[in-house]
């Protein structure tokens, strides 16, 4: 599998996929998304340098998209998010994607925790996140109004000391430019 950060050639692949059922019923952005939107989203990101965005790819397919945002040096601590094409879903991308950007947050970042928000009906994505070393923090009741009800949120945390006790923990990373 393959690594770059984000570009614009990616932009409408993401917009493809954030407006997909498979994709957007487990987010909580405003729908429909479109080019234009995006377009701004990534000026907007390309100048921010408490994120960066990844772009995955097999056989020239793009498999999935994660992101480390909101770098707080002073805390130590920086968000993640994934999705996965949707065309390559339950084929081990997703756990690989995320493994690759939790070691490159710990080997480029002075942080001591990676946090994460997710739905709480999002089961594939919690249960993968407990099987990586992730903790549930707390559940945030009724935190977001979706598909016409309150929805609770799940806060997720991984501590740098726990990542290194993890099989999948390294410093062999590498992004191509």
């Amino acid at each position: 599998m393959k690594v770059f950060r984000i570009n614009s050639r990616h932009l409408q692949e993401r917009v493809n996929w954030l407006n997909k059922p498979e994709i957007y019923s487990f987010l909580n952005m405003q729908y429909p998304i479109d080019i234009e939107q995006t377009q701004k989203w990534y000026e907007k990101i390309t100048k921010d340098s408490s994120r960066i965005d990844f772009v995955f790819s097999q056989d020239n397919d793009v498999v999935a998209m994660t992101g480390l945002t909101s770098l707080d040096l002073q805390n130590q601590l920086v968000e993640f998010y994934i999705f996965v094409n949707p065309e390559f879903q339950g084929r081990g991308f997703g756990k690989k994607a995320t493994v690759f950007s939790l070691n490159w947050a710990f080997t480029n970042y002075n942080i001591n925790k990676i946090y994460l928000y997710t739905n709480d009906f999002n089961t594939k994505a919690n249960d993968l996140y407990i099987k990586l070393g992730f903790e549930l923090e707390g559940k945030l009741r009724q935190h977001k109004f979706k598909d016409g009800k309150n929805i609770d949120r799940c806060i997720y945390g991984l501590l740098r000391n726990d990542w290194e006790k993890m099989p999948y923990s390294t410093t062999n990373i590498q992004l191509e430019i």
